[in-house]
């Protein structure tokens, strides 16, 4: 059966070519980079989703992005890519992630044209990978440096009544200070000024051999900024000052100004290239994106606060597990965790379905922006890590507590009567602090906890117990600081993360392996909107659950 479909893909894409080749060939193509790039394209929401938001159309993934420059790429008539750069709303390890692609495209032969009409640090830092930088002159060039901005909201919980009753393991782990404390501890402020070193001098050393600059040049400019076009063209920082109207000019010969052609109207004239999926090994890739909880994977319609939009189930991520171990053509699985972490529960669920399927097939966990808590405790147990230097990992740390809503009550009339047995029948409840033998039975819970999550780290990294808590103590780090403590093997992107599965699993170089993300089925079907607003308001019951489990595996917002 599916040789039956090659083949009939093949017989439609050789017809594709064929039309191709009748009219005039692109010599450049134009590619629009913008928007949050997820690695890969997250499965449909349901219905609900769907139609309330009035969501637009699903934003490009790495996935394709990578697909359609390895289709320029293949075809030689084209010239190069002109990547014209828009809002990013990734993070920097996305940004990273882009970059590569880029230089992967120059690798290969062809050239990368960056233009930009606008241009803020990230936007800056991914057009240096390519050849050229250009840009109107009335553009403005922000390259201010980095920042990060974090809300205490100790005082105006007080002011509502609210009482924060929350405790933690270690002195970095800061998830719950914004409610804790009016301003940032010592120990907070020293996580995020090392994270802050740490990303600045990653992008001070790719944009220096990008622009084949000093670094301390780079440096100078970025706190001379915000720059206009030509004080950005005298620091050699871009190439040229023109419109885009004048790309064919530059791009051609003299008097032979450049085809050059946006992608939605080049991707008729390209070649497709011919794949027989049926003869490959495949490798499996299972997603672990946004708030890790207990149960099914699940989308809310509108995104929550600290909680986000995209919850990973437990049940949903060890289906997709035990369905790549089945199948005997499925050699090795890359595991993409982009998640600050959630549920210590069904953290440790994930993780021993990684630990269980790598003893019979590889398992390379592949790092997206965030990593972190319990995103780096379903990660620690895998065959091997990488992670992108920006990549925000660690925070091998513990939180546990409730916000107590009495006061608030009180202060607007509302009498709540607790009638209870056992001497911590009220440990759930979100009326009373805790009493000293509630926070003894919730410290023990978390000390376990932590022991457990810190043992997991030393296991599957091969470090000793006294070395893990050195680097533990819920502190977290940059991929790049994460190599160096041994928390990551290796610096990368997707692709490399592939190249070290196919490695693992003894396939032989010059094979091409199909790569395939695996979306597990759902336990029900969602035929109606009924049943679509059902599924929501269940994530929304996950949501309750997560906020009522004890002991958190949750990363701080740095």
């Amino acid at each position: 059966m599916t040789l039956l479909i090659d083949l009939l893909a093949n017989l439609f894409r050789l017809l594709a070519n064929l039309l191709a080749g009748l009219g005039p060939r692109p010599h450049y193509v134009v590619l629009d980079i913008s928007g949050g790039y997820p690695e890969r394209q997250p499965p449909r929401p349901p219905l609900a989703a769907r139609i309330l938001p009035m969501r637009g159309r699903a934003e490009q993934s790495l996935e394709e992005l990578r697909s359609i420059l390895d289709r320029l790429v293949g075809d030689p008539s084209v010239r190069g890519v002109v990547a014209r750069i828009g809002d990013l709303h990734g993070g920097l390890a996305t940004v990273q992630s882009l970059r590569n692609a880029l230089a992967d495209v120059r690798g290969r032969g062809k050239r990368v044209i960056a233009y930009l009409t606008t241009i803020s640090m990230p936007q800056y830092y991914l057009a240096t990978a390519a050849d050229e930088i250009l840009l109107p002159e009335s553009a403005p060039v922000g390259i201010s440096g980095l920042r990060t901005e974090i809300t205490f909201f100790r005082e105006a919980l007080d002011r509502l009544g609210i009482t924060p009753d929350f405790d933690r393991i270690a002195e970095y782990k800061t998830a719950a200070d914004p409610f804790l404390r009016r301003s940032m501890s010592p120990t907070h402020r020293e996580m995020v000024d090392a994270l802050l070193d740490s990303m600045l001098d990653q992008i001070l050393d790719d944009v220096a051999r990008g622009r084949r600059l000093e670094r301390e040049a780079v440096r100078a400019a970025i706190d001379r900024a915000p720059l206009t076009a030509a004080e950005a063209l005298e620091a050699n920082l871009v190439d040229a000052i023109l419109y885009e109207d004048e790309l064919p000019r530059r791009l051609g010969a003299p008097y032979r100004p450049a085809r050059v052609l946006p992608w939605a109207q080049a991707r008729r004239r390209i070649r497709i290239p011919y794949r027989w999926r049926s003869r490959q090994d495949v490798i499996a890739v299972v997603p672990l994106e946004g708030l890790i909880v207990p149960g099914e994977s699940q989308d809310l319609p509108v995104a929550l606060p600290f909680a986000g939009r995209r919850m990973a189930g437990s049940a949903t991520i060890a289906r997709a597990f035990r369905a790549v171990e089945r199948s005997p053509r499925v050699r090795a699985v890359v595991f993409y965790v982009n998640s600050r972490g959630g549920s210590a529960l069904a953290s440790d669920l994930i993780w021993r379905e990684v630990e269980r399927v790598k003893r019979v097939k590889p398992v390379v966990v592949f790092m997206g922006d965030v990593a972190g808590s319990g995103g780096y405790y379903v990660s620690c147990g895998a065959s091997r890590v990488v992670a992108q230097s920006a990549t925000v990992t660690g925070s091998i740390g513990v939180v546990s507590g409730k916000f107590v809503l009495g006061d608030l009550f009180e202060r607007y009339g509302l009498h709540r009567e607790i009638l209870a047995r056992g001497a911590t029948a009220t440990i759930g409840s979100g009326f009373v602090r805790f009493t000293e033998a509630e926070w003894e039975r919730v410290r023990k819970e978390m000390q376990d906890v932590y022991h457990r999550f810190t043992h997991r780290v030393a296991e599957g990294r091969r470090r000793d117990a006294a070395a893990v808590e050195a680097i533990a103590r819920g502190r977290v780090w940059t991929g790049q600081q994460a190599l160096a403590h041994g928390l990551v093997d290796e610096l990368g992107d997707f692709a490399l993360a592939v190249r070290r599965a196919r490695e693992l699993a003894g396939i032989p170089e010059g094979r091409e392996v199909n790569i395939v993300t695996v979306r597990p089925p759902r336990t029900a079907a969602i035929p109606a909107f009924p049943a679509a607003l059902d599924e929501t308001l269940a994530a929304l019951h996950q949501v309750r659950a997560l906020a009522e489990e004890r002991v958190l595996l949750l990363m701080p917002a740095v």
